[in-house]
């Protein structure tokens, strides 16, 4: 319950920044269209790919959709601080886990970012004339799935953020880690384009990591790049990572909270 009323609290804060949201609403609009126009240069041209351009355009449209809540590289800029400045030696005395304080306002910060823009995104892709229009779900199946796997990806995302987090706390600066993480992530998460356009042999590792399931997996769900039996086998891949992350991310957390040196203050 205590967890429940961060979360909330963290969520409500989130809503606030709502003049960052109108920022956000315009790069998540003309970055789709660049990303829509960049892609069309090829099909155009005749060049062979792995998906058709419908579900192409519905795969950069959701990603914008739902940009706030899946981006692998976003990290919370009060964790950022708190260990930069210091401030972290506040938080050990507080009667919470901070492994799971932490954790819930990494996700109530995502949720809160993704439902500023996500109706203004949608209903703009929905308007968008063909062929640059966001397309309906492959089917009900495959959007139940799509929600499911898109939840248990914020989990993963958010227990490998804590990873970065945890790491942190062995250096006295924190930009350093932060732009390995957020440049590694960017590429393998396909966020920015469907792994599926890949090389065989890159594509085949990329997609044994978790970043994949945090982002092409739900997307490909949605488009039906992927049969629902597959989601489902997927799905319990999602499980077995929450569950190895969490439980690796506590351990972490418990072993470098004994012996933190504050640096700031």
């Amino acid at each position: 319950m205590k967890y429940f009323s961060f979360f909330k609290m963290c969520f409500n804060n989130g809503l606030q920044y709502r003049f960052s949201a109108v920022a956000g609403l315009m790069t998540q609009f003309f970055w789709g269209l660049m990303m829509l126009y960049l892609y069309e240069a090829f099909y155009k041209n005749g060049i062979a790919t792995p998906m058709e351009w419908s579900k192409l355009v519905s795969y950069i449209w959701i990603g914008q959709a739902f940009y706030g809540l899946v981006f692998v590289r976003f990290m919370n800029k009060d964790i950022f601080d708190s260990l930069k400045t210091g401030q972290i030696a506040y938080e050990f005395v507080r009667p919470l886990n901070i492994y799971w304080m932490w954790f819930v306002k990494i996700c109530a910060e995502r949720l809160s970012a993704c439902l500023l823009r996500l109706i203004p995104v949608v209903i703009f892709a929905i308007l968008m004339p063909e062929p640059y229009k966001l397309g309906a779900p492959a089917s009900i199946a495959h959007f139940i799935l799509f929600i499911i796997t898109l939840s248990f990806g914020v989990v993963i995302t958010a227990s490998l953020s804590m990873f970065v987090y945890i790491i942190m706390f062995h250096t006295t600066s924190c930009k350093g880690i932060f732009n390995i993480y957020g440049n590694i992530a960017d590429f393998v998460s396909g966020m920015d384009y469907p792994l599926a356009f890949m090389p065989n042999a890159v594509k085949v590792v990329l997609l044994a990591l978790p970043f994949s399931l945090c982002v092409d997996l739900p997307f490909r769900l949605y488009i039906g790049d992927i049969s629902v039996m597959e989601g489902l086998q997927k799905m319990a891949i999602q499980v077995v990572w929450m569950l190895v992350l969490v439980h690796l991310g506590q351990r972490s957390m418990n072993s470098v909270s004994k012996k933190v040196i504050v640096q700031g203050g």
